[in-house]
């Protein structure tokens, strides 16, 4: 049997073989190659954290937009989902007036020709 001082001694001066890096070996080429890949991902989380706040940003800017023109819409007194019907009234009301007010001038235009 070996005695414990000879393994001790033998531990102590024997060499060790490098190990192949590999997918399961855990190389040294491996580690830095996935600690890379770490660092580019938590740069790409936090671009896309930073994105997100601007964006939510914005949309809040575009509610508060959109709040104060339905106030002013409810002002005239319309509500805002009424607003289409709204403008196709009042351009018929335009076009109603318009034909008038050509009705108006027609016998003054008639004069107007035969005096010429």
């Amino acid at each position: 049997m070996t005695s414990l001082r000879t393994l001790s001694a033998h531990k102590t001066t024997a060499k060790t073989e490098p190990v192949a890096a590999g997918p399961n070996t855990g190389g040294g080429a491996d580690v830095h190659a996935a600690e890379a890949r770490v660092t580019r991902l938590r740069a790409r989380l936090e671009e896309a954290k930073r994105a997100r706040a601007a964006a939510e940003a914005k949309r809040e800017m575009a509610l508060q937009r959109k709040k104060e023109i339905e106030d002013q819409i409810r002002a005239m007194g319309v509500e805002p989902g009424n607003v289409e019907a709204e403008i196709e009234r009042l351009e018929a009301e335009v076009e109603e007036k318009l034909a008038a007010a050509e009705e108006l001038l027609r016998p003054f235009e008639e004069l107007s020709r035969r005096a010429g």
